[in-house]
């Protein structure tokens, strides 16, 4: 029996300066060392709808990873002091998955390396009754983390805050797995 927690890593389109790239790969580095997840990449990109065939297919199997997910893991930048769009769009689209389930973030940009665009995500996702997590990873002044390969400079430096950060992930998805199976949410909800 598989007892690895579906984790759905959420990410928006790259940026110009190729930051989202470089986060996107270096937690998928870290997630790939963690035998406790069992993670799928999910690029917004991928869940707008197109009438391409490839794409309609990818987009289905996407919502299926959502759905199934147990944890959610949110890269983000801080774009006017908030969170893009694009990741509004998505919350508001896919409701559901949301549910009695825990949502970790890793921010980006600026002097507040996207904290204010994490406080605004926690707000909309519990808004959505799901359980966002206390601890979190932010990279203050990102463009200074790359060198001029576009490859992250330090890339250990965080690995103990993502690591507080994926133990209490994996915590809150077990107890809300838990009392998911004991009781599904929508008979609370």
């Amino acid at each position: 029996m598989n007892n690895q927690i579906k984790l759905a890593l959420i990410y928006g389109s790259k940026d110009e300066a190729g930051l989202n790239t470089e986060l996107v790969k270096w937690a998928t580095e870290v997630l790939a060392q963690r035998a406790e997840f069992e993670f799928h990449e999910i690029e917004l990109a991928n869940l707008m709808i197109n009438t391409d065939d490839a794409a309609q297919l990818q987009r289905r199997e996407n919502l299926r990873h959502l759905a199934r997910a147990d944890a959610f893991l949110i890269i983000t930048s801080e774009q006017s002091n908030g969170y893009p769009c694009e990741l509004q769009t998505f919350i508001d689209q896919v409701a559901n998955p949301w549910q009695a389930k825990p949502v970790a973030f890793i921010g980006y940009g600026g002097l507040t390396g996207g904290l204010h665009a994490i406080g605004q995500l926690r707000r909309a996702l519990a808004a959505q009754h799901a359980v966002p997590i206390c601890d979190f990873v932010s990279f203050s002044d990102p463009w200074a983390l790359l060198d001029e390969n576009g490859l992250m400079r330090q890339p250990d430096q965080t690995r103990l805050p993502m690591a507080r950060m994926l133990i209490q992930l994996n915590w809150w998805a077990r107890a809300l797995k838990a009392a998911r199976d004991q009781v599904p949410y929508e008979r609370v909800s």
